[in-house]
């Protein structure tokens, strides 16, 4: 049985409905050849998709939200356009020839397109574990951990406590929210205030009661 590889190639990438995901396809099999040769690192091209969703995120960190969403950020973004360039070249093909073949090519390419990103968002999910890196000491992983109290008195208005941490300590500026604390008493970091960069902190811990 004779096989035509010019058939194969015009069916797989030639056809104007394959060709945007085709040229995608080539410029991964470009760059994972270089990765792979070692002519370039594996994070060149990588990009950083930082997002607060802070109280004083601006339009920008509004802005990238959706990418978030879809795990761009997370997942190293060369990572994530190879799922996504395989997954808008196959599916192109279903449509194309299987789905909807009389479909115009500017609205499979779209429909490819569109449904690959949705699939790729859902291939990646179960990778966000192994990318997601936690900063350690962030005001969010300090709360429910306790510190001691390192100024002569710390009151609901003023006070700074000494928090050990894997690094250097810590000086942080607390709120005590049930009376006041003496130094050298130990507290627990209940919440932490980010308009003015303070902890709320509890004289009251558990297992004293």
């Amino acid at each position: 049985m004779n096989f035509d590889l010019s058939g194969f190639y015009y069916r797989c990438f030639a056809e104007p409905a394959l060709q945007p995901a085709g040229l995608v396809i080539a410029i991964l099999a470009v760059y994972w050849s270089l990765v792979m040769f070692g002519a370039i690192d594996l994070e060149f091209l990588d990009w950083n998709f930082e997002l607060s969703l802070e109280g004083d995120s601006g339009a920008l960190d509004f802005g990238m939200v959706p990418l978030r969403f879809l795990n761009l950020g997370t997942i190293p973004v060369m990572l994530w356009m190879t799922v996504f360039g395989f997954s808008a070249w196959m599916l192109s093909l279903l449509i194309h020839y299987i789905w909807a073949p009389d479909q115009a090519d500017g609205v499979v390419v779209a429909e490819a397109f569109g449904l690959a990103i949705l699939a790729t968002k859902i291939a990646t999910n179960p990778f966000r574990s192994v990318f997601e890196i936690v900063e350690p000491n962030r005001p969010e992983t300090l709360v429910g951990q306790t510190c001691t109290i390192s100024t002569l008195t710390a009151t609901s208005l003023s006070g700074e406590a000494h928090f050990t941490s894997e690094g250097a300590p810590l000086i942080l500026s607390v709120r005590v929210s049930d009376g006041d604390l003496s130094k050298g008493q130990t507290a627990k970091i209940i919440d932490y205030n980010l308009s003015d960069n303070t902890y709320i902190v509890s004289g009251t811990i558990e297992g004293d009661e």
